[in-house]
């Protein structure tokens, strides 16, 4: 009964101590030294990133032990394949097996539980406190972060305003391109109008010379006009025999109409005789017969009447030859008269317009005698206003001598400021060269930081050079200062210089119009003028032609007639060649004032374009001017836009500066106490290390003993559940075989059994 007590108190031992071990043990080395491992690395990671957060019951999560379900499966399917082989190996070995209930095997066990619960409970502690610690340090280097955070945005900032002084400069180099461009444009303008000013005095010297072919032109026109005049006069005498002529060639036709009404009237009487003639031959053909003797007589008569009708009708036909002959003379007269008649009718024509024109052309003297005065008036003023625009254009000259002297005076501040620009230039480049200084210095700053504990002491050394780099913006930014109040002085002098040239250049204006307006009226009055001579000229041309041909007219009847008789329209033909004579003299005076006019006209328009080109270089002038004062007003508002900028981020250095040095003094009592801190930390961390190297090192050599031990503890067991299976098995045979064998044989083979049971468990 005892036996079977063992046996059967062997499994329940083995099931209970399976339900304890893995409960503590379950979890292999590798296992809790990766877990260890993340952790650490968890700590890290959340010390860098400066946000890490970890509870106790994390902690008791991730240091509760797993209990795996598949272990036991293997170890029963170790046990069954153990036990297998060990059948066959049963008879060889024997191997003695503790009882789990041994009072060896439970103090052993209470300790190495207790021992373990303590370390395990001691390392929660010291991973509490590092956690703490962990969090101060990130705590720290949140802080850190802060800090080169701001001084980043400080170097940020300064590299945008070294960017803006860049861009300014290349600015005002643009500007300085475009006013020398400018310059060399109008150059080239002014080059281009002395060029077409030779020209215009060219085509002027030219229209001089034409003007003179003209006024020879003009006198041949002249000398013409008095030929014209004496053929006009032959004309007439020949106009004056035609009328003679005429007269005495009337008076042959009257006398030869006479002639005719006599010859018809004879032919008429001889008519009438015939006729009695007739019927008297008639009444003596019946009184022939009776009277022979008075026919012979009347035969005889008859004959002689006969032979005077022969005679008259020879003298009839030859008349008849005459009139035709007359008839013909008297048609070709006729119509020469009438031709006559219609040349004298034009001639009237032409004398009643030659009036007309006279008359008009009176009318035209009084109107050109009341423009003449007009003009004398008109001259008067131009000479008045041409004084005045001398005076002016001296005043002019004198505002142009000033205006030069100015842009020397201009060009001088130009090479000062070119001077200043190259000071600025060397200043600029030893900014860049600090610039990058600052750059590498910010660098090796993030270097530092990011270098953690080790390299703090070179904040300090940082900070002073940070102070001196302060110490330099500040007396770069008194010196930014200083050059602005000068720039702006030159700008005020160049806006009060621009505001004077803007009122002279609009009095100059205004009194450009008011001469344009005058040269538009003189133009307009020339215009009209040259228009009413141009009329006369071809008036005149249109006259000279008629009086061509009538002097052609004349000469050709002076060539058939001979001689010259003056009549009434001779001598109106005279009156009206002299009073032609007045109006060619008229003409002439008119022709040299619109000569003279003209010569005044030349003379205002070179004046309107000495104004002109004058004005125009005032105008270019006050453009430049316009120029250079726009460009001035952006550079001040770029100025005053740097000015604000500069004083924004002075204002943003010098509160960062206070923070930096709140900081710096914060730093330093920090990095004090942080050095006295690392120190005993570090110590601290020394020993701890070293204890927990030591505990590490004893607890690694437990865990080794202790593997071992659950290794050899495991075969054991196998070997001792592969025993207990060949006792179940030996004591089924046995318990088959007992009612066979002898009762006491049988107790003392159990005796033996028992024996060598109880020298197993003591051997283990």
């Amino acid at each position: 009964m005892e036996s079977s007590g063992c046996d059967e108190g062997l499994p329940e031992d083995l099931t209970n101590r399976q339900e304890e071990t893995p409960g503590e043990f379950t979890e292999p080395k590798e296992r809790e030294s990766m877990e260890l491992s993340d952790n650490y690395r968890d700590i890290e990671h959340a010390g860098t990133s400066g946000s890490f957060q970890l509870d106790n019951s994390d902690i008791n999560n991730r240091w509760t032990p797993v209990i795996p379900q598949h272990t036991l499966q293997l170890e029963i399917s170790g046990i069954e394949a153990e036990s297998r082989v060990g059948e066959e190996y049963e008879e060889e070995e024997e191997i003695v097996v503790l009882d789990p209930e041994h009072p060896l095997m439970k103090r052993f066990q209470s300790a190495l539980k207790k021992t373990l619960s303590n370390q395990v409970e001691r390392l929660h502690l010291e991973l509490r406190e590092k956690i703490v610690v962990e969090k101060a340090e990130a705590q720290r280097r949140h802080e850190l972060a802060q800090e080169v955070y701001i001084v980043h945005k400080m170097l940020a900032r300064l590299q945008a305003s070294l960017e803006a002084s860049h861009e300014a400069n290349a600015q005002t180099v643009a500007h300085r391109r475009q006013a020398q461009d400018q310059l060399d444009g109008i150059k080239n303008q002014h080059h281009d109008i002395a060029s077409q000013a030779k020209k215009q005095q060219m085509q002027v010297s030219e229209l001089q010379s034409k003007v003179d072919n003209l006024a020879l032109k003009l006198l041949y026109m002249q000398e013409a006009n008095s030929d014209l005049r004496s053929d006009i006069k032959a004309i007439m005498n020949a106009s004056h025999k035609v009328q003679k002529e005429r007269t005495q060639t009337e008076e042959q036709k009257y006398q030869q109409d006479l002639y005719v009404e006599r010859l018809t009237k004879h032919v008429e009487k001889l008519s009438e005789q015939i006729s009695l003639y007739e019927v008297q031959i008639i009444a003596q053909t019946d009184q022939t017969k009776a009277a022979k003797e008075a026919l012979s007589e009347a035969q005889l008569e008859l004959d002689s009447v006969t032979v005077e009708r022969r005679q008259l009708l020879q003298q009839w036909n030859s008349s008849l030859l005459r009139m035709r002959r007359r008839d013909e003379a008297y048609t070709a007269m006729h119509e020469e008269l009438r031709l006559a008649n219609d040349q004298v009718h034009s001639l009237d024509t032409e004398i009643e317009g030659y009036k007309k024109s006279i008359t008009k052309v009176e009318e035209q003297n009084e109107h050109l005698t009341l423009r003449l005065n007009r003009a004398q008036t008109d001259s008067t003023t131009s000479r008045k206003l041409i004084t005045y625009s001398q005076n002016h254009q001296e005043v002019l000259q004198a505002q142009y001598s000033t205006y030069t002297r100015m842009l020397q005076e201009t060009e001088k501040t130009l090479t000062t400021l070119r001077g200043d620009h190259e000071v600025r230039q060397s200043e600029f480049k030893a900014l860049r060269k600090q610039m990058e200084k600052e750059s590498a210095v910010r660098l090796d700053l993030e270097d530092q930081i990011m270098n953690k504990m080790q390299e703090q002491l070179t904040h300090n050394n940082a900070a002073k050079y940070s102070r001196r780099l302060t110490d330099k913006t500040v007396e770069h930014r008194r010196e930014k200062e200083a050059q602005l109040t000068k720039l702006e002085n030159e700008i005020n002098t160049v806006t009060l210089e621009g505001q004077e040239v803007v009122t002279h250049l609009d009095s100059l204006v205004a009194f450009q119009a008011e001469l344009e307006q005058e040269m538009s009226q003189r133009h307009l009055l020339l215009s009209s003028r040259e228009t009413e001579i141009a009329k006369q000229v071809t008036e005149i041309e249109r006259k000279q032609a008629t009086i061509s041909i009538y002097t052609k007219k004349i000469n050709d009847i002076v060539s058939s007639t001979g001689h010259e008789d003056l009549g009434p329209l001779e001598i109106h033909a005279a009156t009206l060649s002299k009073e032609l004579e007045e109006v060619g003299a008229e003409i002439k005076e008119q022709q040299q004032l619109w000569l003279w006019q003209q010569g005044e006209l030349v003379r205002f328009t070179q004046e309107k374009q000495a104004h002109s080109s004058s004005v125009q270089i005032l105008r270019t002038q006050f453009t430049i001017l316009q120029q250079s004062k726009i460009r001035k007003e952006s550079e001040m508002e770029q100025e005053q836009r740097e000015q604000t900028d500069l004083d924004k981020q002075i204002k943003a250095l010098m509160a960062d500066m206070v923070k930096l040095n709140s900081l710096l003094s914060k730093n330093s009592d920090l990095n004090q106490a942080l050095q006295q801190s690392n120190s005993l930390m570090e110590t601290e961390f020394r020993q701890r290390l070293k204890e927990a190297e030591r505990d590490s090192v004893e607890t690694q050599l437990k865990l080794e003993r202790l593997n071992e031990e659950k290794e050899r503890l495991i075969n054991s067991l196998v070997e001792a559940e592969h025993q207990i299976m060949l006792w179940e098995k030996r004591t089924q045979l046995m318990r088959e075989t007992r009612s066979a064998i002898d009762s006491d044989i049988g107790q003392g083979d159990i005796r033996t059994m028992r024996a060598e049971i109880h020298r197993m468990e003591v051997c283990i």
